[in-house]
């Protein structure tokens, strides 16, 4: 299994390992590719234009993007099922 990994977490302190760690605690098995954490802090349009220019040389797998504009806000998480996986 490949989880991507794309965020506004930026690398100075533990968000990234942190979270690599709880993907390996329910994905042992996964490989994380990390795409970048140095997303614009609440940066959702570059985000998201990172996203689909990375996507097309991705492995079929899941991929993780948090970017988050109210920093732990109420809204809720969304998940997208791709036809081609």
């Amino acid at each position: 299994m490949i989880v991507t990994f794309l965020t506004d977490f930026g690398l100075e302190d533990d968000f990234v390992g942190t979270c690599h760690g709880v993907i390996a605690r329910i994905a042992p098995d996964a490989r994380v590719i990390d795409v970048t954490h140095g997303i614009a802090p609440q940066g959702v349009l570059q985000g998201a234009l990172v996203l689909r220019h990375t996507l097309p040389y991705l492995p079929v797998g899941v991929h993780l993007a948090v970017v988050d504009p109210g920093v732990g806000g109420a809204r809720k998480a969304i998940a997208v099922e791709a036809r081609d996986g």
